[in-house]
């Protein structure tokens, strides 16, 4: 090559090293510049979710997941103050409060929601649910969305997620549950909600409603003799610690919606309604595959602890089954004979 040639060549390449470089720095100023600006776009909001889980419970820690997920992907602006344990009021007054714009998100229990929107009656019907596919068939697919229009639509209340508590199982002091007649006299918590009402007085229970978080307290000092809850409840809220027996009766499942003050939601700008909406759908999934997780160790660990496990066989099961046809010849006609057609022969 010759000296000219050379001369040129290093110029050229000089040029083209420095150009390169501009434009390197510049698409990289670029991407810095969108990525702060996609920050920027979500305003600095802090939003109040309150529910009433213990916060070692999985419904807890999806809550907190829940918060990290949102303040993390919107570099910051928003901020999810979780409330637990009924810090700011029980599942009714939580709802209350979300209907005078005090709460932005809450959990609460689909029995507890019913109470506001009466098809929602159908999630607790008893032994609705062959299974927790089952489940989350019905209220993720076409009857989980109707409920979920019917609700908006009555109360303003928007459902962005279901998470799970699990099935519900029966707790007594001191008689060990394993036919229905072993019901009869029991005095018995359940929740608030006349559906719950009418399956526990259908198998002869002295019956009575209170609020999650005075249970432990009525179940210590004897007020009432059981309650049904799911295994993680039973474990999280310590109702083993004063509680002999447990039967996995499986008479209902327990959705724990995930609902949004649709007031204040439908305002938010679009980035933030997608936000919210794609990290209560992240958190669903992983609150669900928790709950499921620990149950196994929950039971273990209240065996262990000296708690008697009644696993109820087919027959005994059935025998539970069968008082229930009296509550459902009452309710399906509130909820609607249509729509639990529908959640029964879904798939």
């Amino acid at each position: 090559m010759s000296a000219l040639r050379k001369q040129v060549s290093s110029r050229f390449l000089a040029r083209f090293a420095k150009g390169a470089g501009v434009s390197a720095c510049a698409a990289l100023a670029i991407a810095g510049f969108s990525a702060v600006s996609q920050a920027e776009d979500y305003p600095e909001m802090s939003l109040k979710f309150g529910h009433q889980y213990n916060e070692t419970h999985p419904l807890a820690l999806g809550a907190v997941r829940f918060a990290d997920i949102v303040k993390e992907k919107s570099g910051g602006k928003i901020t999810v103050q979780v409330f637990p344990n009924s810090t700011i009021g029980n599942a009714k007054k939580l709802l209350e409060a979300m209907q005078i714009n005090v709460v932005d998100l809450a959990l609460a229990p689909t029995t507890n929601v019913a109470n506001f929107y009466e098809p929602l009656n159908i999630y607790y019907l008893p032994f609705l649910f062959r299974d927790r596919f089952h489940a989350y068939a019905v209220s993720d697919g076409m009857v989980g969305k109707e409920l979920n229009e019917g609700l908006l639509k009555k109360t303003g209340f928007r459902t962005i997620g279901m998470y799970e508590s699990g099935f519900r199982t029966i707790t007594t002091r001191d008689k060990k549950i394993s036919m229905p007649d072993d019901m009869k006299g029991v005095k018995f918590r359940v929740v608030g909600n006349p559906l719950n009402v009418a399956t526990f007085k259908a198998l002869g229970a002295n019956v009575t409603t209170m609020a999650l978080s005075e249970v432990f307290t009525a179940l210590q000092q004897g007020t009432v003799d059981g309650q049904d809850n799911p295994i993680g409840n039973v474990k999280a809220f310590g109702f083993d610690k004063v509680q002999k027996n447990i039967t996995l009766s499986n008479h209902q499942w327990a959705g724990i919606m995930f609902l949004a003050n649709d007031r204040k939601f439908s305002k938010y700008p679009k980035n933030v309604q997608d936000l919210l909406l794609s990290a209560a759908k992240e958190t669903e999934k992983w609150e669900r595959d928790e709950i499921n997780k620990v149950e196994a160790k929950y039971l273990a660990e209240m065996e262990a602890g000296g708690m008697t496990v009644t696993r109820l066989t087919p027959t005994q099961s059935k025998a539970f089954q069968d008082k229930m046809s009296a509550v459902w010849e009452e309710y399906t006609p509130k909820i609607g004979a249509d729509l639990v057609k529908a959640a029964v022969d879904t798939k």
